[in-house]
């Protein structure tokens, strides 16, 4: 490494600057850029640009009437999803829940035990339960076996067409535990 530069007048010496000196002929950023796209520019593909132009207007008439057609076949398939509803067992089963506590409750079978059963529930359902009971003026288990009544009811009703599952879903030896 060559020793700095001496100035004998004033003793004074010239220190190097940090890090590796400059080459002479050293690119600066934008040249090494400049040569980089030169490189570069061969393999680049060109890009043709198409413009989307709008479908005439009998395109647009064509799509109005299949708009029109389809709302038409809406309108009828919910007529005729109405009067099928009418006339199933399972859309008679009522879904507001006033309805399902205040109905009687459903007749015990003779041979029916009564079973204890400990609950745990969250705080924003216990108070739900407590709601429910004041507003209706029912036990606690009165509510809970109504809305357990409801729920079986209604699900057994839409298994109505599906032997198999109905015979699964009431199936003992399955759901004993």
């Amino acid at each position: 490494m060559p020793s700095p530069a001496n100035d004998k007048v004033t003793g004074t010496t010239e220190k190097r600057g940090r890090g590796r000196p400059r080459k002479p002929d050293a690119m600066s950023n934008a040249e090494r850029q400049a040569a980089w796209r030169a490189r570069h520019g061969a393999r680049t593909k060109s890009v043709t640009v198409t413009k989307n132009t709008p479908p005439p207007a009998d395109a647009h008439d064509a799509l109005v009437r299949e708009c029109e057609q389809l709302r038409a076949e809406l309108v009828q398939a919910r007529r005729e999803l109405k009067t099928v509803s009418r006339g199933k067992p399972s859309a008679r089963v009522p879904s507001d829940v006033a309805t399902v506590l205040r109905r009687l409750p459903r007749q015990q079978d003779a041979d029916s035990d009564e079973r204890r059963l400990h609950l745990t529930m969250t705080g924003t359902q216990f108070f739900a339960l407590e709601r429910l009971v004041a507003h209706f003026g029912l036990s606690r288990r009165a509510v809970i076996e109504r809305l357990i009544d409801w729920a079986d009811d209604t699900f057994s009703r839409s298994l109505y067409d599906d032997e198999a599952a109905f015979s699964g879903y009431i199936d003992r030896d399955r759901n004993e535990k």
